[in-house]
């Protein structure tokens, strides 16, 4: 009895040891939560400057970083690389409204990446800068799909005589080299030519390559990469007995659609479009007509683009039959799908679940990507994944009045919008299979 009691006082003692031994670690482990936490409020950019002509690094490459913050004043530092080519920079805030650009100018051309931001969930970052050689042959460009949408003038708009085009333009230098040109005296990546009359002009500020007007046409002063590229733009033109979107293309052009909504009664006079089809499209029904794949546009090459207008004005100057049927903010539609197709490698059409024939995709854009929810996206049934393509249009629609009535930044509103573009895609690809 004796003996069973002592072993009994023994295991209390033991007990007792485990339990302030777990109180300690977790006494400890509060303690020290704060300073853990804290330690991730700085953060870190690296990377390598590359010359991939010559494939090796530059070592004394100055690499230099701008530090903006809402509010405050730009800052700047500077570094010089190693000689195995890297650089870094450290110490870096991960604060919300702070956002970095690293650059680096090497024989005359600055390469530059904005928008980096670091976070307490990803304080470190690596940026490598690849120095790239040049070509200026025009036949290493090529359009691949050039998508025209004739839509309704803004509601604000006066009744006079206007439609709003939206284009939508996939292209793709095929050459292992950036395309660079001399064009109208000037050094130029991507140019496309615009129709004679347009106003309110509105580009997609989330192309890669930063694209002005000038006079009729849109201008890159950056080289175009290589590889494909989907970007577009928005305008306001006006009609009198037709309309003429016709241009000489700049570029060697496989193939051109036109989408015509019901209640613009507007027929092709066109040397370039051929028969047409029905779509429904986002709602509406379209009329889609489309050159012959079979017979590319040139560069230098006339597209025929005229239309010609039955009954136009009083069909549009009344404005309140079939033409409110359409989407009421072209811009607004126009905005949420380049954000997808930039942001998933999709057209517009994409988005509208238009089924245009399109080049066979080359291998290497066949290789599988991550995609954001893929792994949940799998198991929803048609209704659940419709539910889900709705609420996320919603919710860069959101995002949209937000930025137009400044509430938040354009920074904020483009880190956001690009993440909603890649799980819409997601969602896209998800409907698609």
């Amino acid at each position: 009895m004796h003996e069973n009691r002592k072993i009994g006082n023994l295991e209390k003692v033991r007990l007792l040891r485990f339990a302030l031994g777990v109180f300690a670690f977790l006494f400890t482990a509060i303690i020290c939560l704060p300073s853990a936490v804290g330690q991730s409020n700085t953060g870190k950019i690296e990377g390598k400057v590359i010359d991939r002509e010559k494939d090796r690094p530059l070592s004394q490459q100055l690499v230099i970083l701008r530090i903006h913050q809402e509010g405050v004043d730009v800052k700047q530092r500077e570094t010089a690389t190693d000689n195995s080519g890297a650089y870094a920079f450290d110490n870096l805030s991960t604060a919300f409204d702070v956002h970095y650009v690293v650059s680096t100018t090497y024989d005359g051309e600055e390469y530059v990446e904005k928008d980096l931001v670091l976070s307490e969930w990803v304080p470190k970052i690596t940026v490598n800068i690849e120095i790239v050689s040049f070509t200026d042959d025009p036949s290493q460009v090529k359009i691949r799909q050039y998508t025209i949408f004739i839509l309704p003038p803004p509601a604000d708009h006066a009744p006079d005589q206007a439609v709003t085009v939206m284009e939508m333009i996939k292209v793709e230098n095929t050459s292992d080299d950036a395309f660079r040109t001399d064009f109208d005296g000037q050094q130029t990546g991507l140019h496309l030519n615009l129709p004679k009359e347009y106003e309110a002009l509105q580009i997609d500020s989330s192309f890669k390559q930063h694209l002005t007007a000038q006079a009729d046409r849109l201008v890159s002063n950056q080289p175009l990469e290589p590889g494909e590229s989907s970007f577009g733009f928005a305008y306001i033109t006006h009609f009198g007995s037709g309309l003429d979107l016709s241009r000489n293309m700049t570029f060697d052009t496989d193939q051109v659609y036109v989408y015509v909504p019901e209640g613009i009664p507007l027929t092709p006079q066109s040397r370039t479009l051929g028969a047409s089809r029905k779509e429904q499209i986002h709602g509406g029904v379209f009329t889609v007509y489309a050159s012959n794949p079979a017979k590319p546009i040139s560069t230098g090459q006339m597209a025929d683009l005229r239309f010609k207008f039955d009954d136009a004005a009083t069909q549009i100057q009344g404005g309140a039959g079939a033409m409110s049927r359409q989407p009421s903010n072209p811009k607004l539609i126009a905005l949420i799908a380049i954000s997808a197709a930039l942001a998933g490698g999709f057209l517009v059409a994409a988005i509208f679940k238009v089924r245009a024939p399109s080049p066979k995709p080359s291998e290497d854009s066949q290789k599988p990507k991550a995609a954001p929810d893929a792994s949940w996206l799998g198991k929803l049934d048609a209704a659940d994944l419709e539910r889900t393509r709705i609420a996320r249009l919603e919710m860069i629609t959101r995002l949209e009045e937000l930025y137009e009535k400044h509430e938040i930044s354009e920074r904020v509103y483009n880190r956001l919008r690009k993440e909603q573009a890649d799980r819409l895609a997601s969602v896209l690809t998800q409907i698609s299979r």
